[in-house]
């Protein structure tokens, strides 16, 4: 309940009342309350009565001058509809161009891998390098991203295993 006491001191001293007896009471008793009152007083007493001389009345005309002359200057205009509609227009044709070459790009055909068995161990293994790198390089993206992922998560597990194992090393 002090901060209401607080807040109760504060507008006493800003509305320059006398305090109430229950805040006289609780800052009697309380010295934080008492603290606060004093350190209240003593900011109040100064926004009031500054240190510091006024400022004389050239400095007050001319700052006046300054904000009168800023509120009778005409405000800004809005921007035209064209100054974005040109960009929007630029974008939505850039979009719809990516559109249309992502949708009329033909597939290209993966060479098959003919797997014989009088063939050489090394030729297979090098024709199977070969499609894979063909495979990566012609399928669309939305087909390789699972497989990708599926890496990522393998990846993952691998690296988790490993702490695992270093971790329980003496």
């Amino acid at each position: 309940m002090k901060i209401l006491t607080k807040f109760r001191i504060s507008n006493a001293i800003d509305s320059r009342r006398p305090w109430s007896e229950s805040i006289k009471m609780a800052v009697a008793t309380s010295p934080e309350l008492r603290a606060f009152a004093e350190r209240s007083e003593a900011l109040d007493k100064v926004l009031r009565h500054p240190p510091y001389p006024p400022a004389d009345a050239s400095l007050h005309r001319s700052i006046m001058n300054a904000v009168r002359a800023q509120a009778e200057a005409p405000w800004p205009k809005k921007a035209h509809v064209g100054l974005w509609l040109a960009p929007a227009a630029a974008l939505l044709v850039l979009a719809a161009m990516g559109w249309w070459l992502a949708g009329t790009r033909a597939p290209q055909p993966v060479s098959q891998m003919a797997f014989v068995a009088s063939s050489s161990p090394l030729e297979t293994v090098s024709a199977a390098i070969e499609m894979g790198g063909q495979m990566s390089r012609r399928m669309p993206t939305a087909m390789i991203a699972p497989l990708s992922n599926e890496w990522a998560q393998v990846d993952s597990d691998l690296r988790g295993a490993t702490k695992i194992i270093v971790d329980s090393m003496p």
